[in-house]
C-alpha cells in the first residue's frame, strides 16, 4: 500500500542509517566497554504559572512560520505528484487509441507505442498487465473530461492493477502522468468544468491508514495549456481516534464538496484532549469524557486567483481559518494547534472543570519541546 506519510517516516530513518562504510577491513582488537542504556527521561512537573505562560507564549508565536512549516511535506508532494508529458500522438495512433477507449481494452504493442514503457507496482508490474482482458489485450480506463480534448487513461484498472499511471491528454498530446493508486481499488477521479474552457480533476490520496487513525487529502489538478497544475490540497479526512500512541489529541475532520461553481465545501470537524491529569499517562486514558477544545462544522468558498493560478478559501464568515485546518494534519503539528486555537485554550484554562487536563496537556508538550 503507498502510504505517503509512512514512506517519509522510513526515508528518514534510512537517511539516518545509511552511512558510508569502509572498503577496508581493521583489525582493532581494542576491549569495548559495555554501555548501559540511557536512562528514560523524568517528566519534569512544571508549576501553573509556567504552564500558562507557556500557553501564552505559543498563542503568541507568529502562526504563518508554524503553519508553512506543518504543511510544507504535504505542499510537496502535492506540487511533486504530477509528472509533466510532453508526447505527441500521431493521428494514425490516436485513431488506434480512441477504437481502444470504444472497447475498452488495448493492445499491449499499442499500449507501448503511445505511451512508452508501461509501470506499476507491488500489486501489479508491468509483465502483470498484459492479458488481463483476455488474450493480448488488457484493461483500457477511460475518463472524458472534455470528450477528446481534456480526457485521461488508464492502461489496465485499478481493480486488476492498482498502480498503473494515470494519463492526461490534451487532444491527442499527453501533457502530464500522475500515480493511479487508490484507496479503494477504483477508478473514483471526479471533476468538473473551471468555466474557462479548462477542467479542474481532483483525487482523493492516501497519507495514512490503521486501526482508529487514517490520514486522506483532496488534491485538486487545472489545466492550464498543455499543463496539468496543482490549483488547492486539502484534508479529506482524518482521524486519530485515541491519544496513544500517535498523538495527544483526538481528532477527526471530514470535508465533503457541496458545489462545484463556485468550489463550496462543508468541513465537520472535531478536536480533544486526552482525559487524563496525571503526568506522562496516556496509555490508561479514559474516552468517555474527554475535555472538548472545539466540535463544529462550516462551509468555505474557493474561488479563481488569477494570480497564483491557485483557488483561494474564502474564511469571511467561516467558523475556521486555514491553520485550524492544518492543526487536524497527522503530524508534528501540536504548536500549531496550540497557536490556532489559542482563544479556545484561553477559555479551557478558567474553567474549574477543564483547566486539570490543559495544565496536563500543556506539561507534555513542554517537556518535549
Amino acid at each position: 500500500m503507498k502510504t505517503f506519510y509512512g514512506i517519509f517516516f522510513i526515508l528518514t530513518l534510512l537517511s539516518c542509517n545509511n552511512k558510508p562504510k569502509s572498503a577496508v577491513k581493521k583489525d582493532v582488537r581494542k576491549k569495548v566497554e559495555k554501555k548501559s542504556p540511557p536512562a528514560e527521561k523524568a517528566i519534569v512537573k512544571y508549576t501553573d504559572k509556567q504552564l500558562e505562560a507557556f500557553l501564552d507564549s505559543v498563542g503568541h508565536l507568529a502562526q504563518k512560520t508554524l503553519a508553512d512549516k506543518v504543511a510544507f511535506g504535504v505542499d510537496s508532494i502535492f506540487k511533486n505528484f504530477t509528472k509533466p508529458m510532453n508526447r505527441l500522438v500521431p493521428a494514425n495512433d490516436f485513431e488506434q487509441l480512441k477504437k481502444a477507449i470504444k472497447a475498452k481494452m488495448i493492445t499491449p504493442r499499442l499500449a507501448r507505442t503511445i505511451f512508452g514503457e508501461l509501470s506499476g507496482d507491488s500489486t501489479c508490474n508491468a509483465n502483470g498487465l498484459l492479458d488481463s482482458v483476455k488474450k493480448g489485450y488488457v484493461h483500457l480506463s477511460y475518463f472524458p473530461f472534455d470528450k477528446l480534448r481534456q480526457f485521461a487513461v488508464r492502461v489496465s484498472d485499478a481493480e486488476h492493477c492498482n498502480g498503473s499511471d494515470l494519463y492526461f491528454f490534451r487532444d491527442n498530446r499527453i501533457i502530464a502522468k500522475q500515480d493511479g493508486y487508490s484507496k479503494y481499488f477504483d477508478d473514483d477521479i471526479k471533476y468538473y468544468p473551471a468555466g474557462d474552457g479548462n477542467t479542474i480533476v481532483y483525487r482523493m490520496i492516501e497519507f495514512n491508514s490503521g486501526s482508529g487513525i487514517w490520514w486522506n487529502q483532496y488534491f485538486f489538478y487545472k489545466y492550464d495549456g498543455d499543463q496539468l497544475i496543482p490549483v488547492l490540497n486539502i484534508p479529506e479526512n482524518t482521524n486519530l481516534l485515541q491519544p496513544s500512541p500517535w498523538g495527544l489529541r483526538e481528532l477527526w475532520f471530514e470535508s465533503t464538496v457541496k458545489r462545484t461553481i463556485p468550489l463550496t465545501i462543508k468541513m465537520v470537524y472535531h478536536q480533544t484532549l486526552p482525559d487524563t491529569t496525571e503526568p506522562g499517562d496516556f496509555d490508561s486514558v479514559s474516552y468517555n469524557n474527554r475535555p472538548m477544545i472545539v466540535n463544529d462544522s462550516t462551509v468555505v468558498k474557493y474561488s479563481w486567483n488569477k494570480q497564483t493560478k491557485t483557488l483561494q478559501p474564502d474564511f469571511t464568515g467561516t467558523k475556521i481559518n486555514q491553520a485550524q485546518i492544518l492543526s487536524y494534519y497527522l503530524n508534528d503539528n501540536e504548536l500549531l494547534a496550540i497557536n490556532a486555537y489559542y482563544t479556545k485554550y484561553q477559555k479551557m484554562m478558567i474553567s474549574k472543570k477543564k483547566r486539570p487536563y490543559l495544565l496536563n496537556y500543556l506539561n507534555t508538550i513542554k517537556n518535549y519541546k
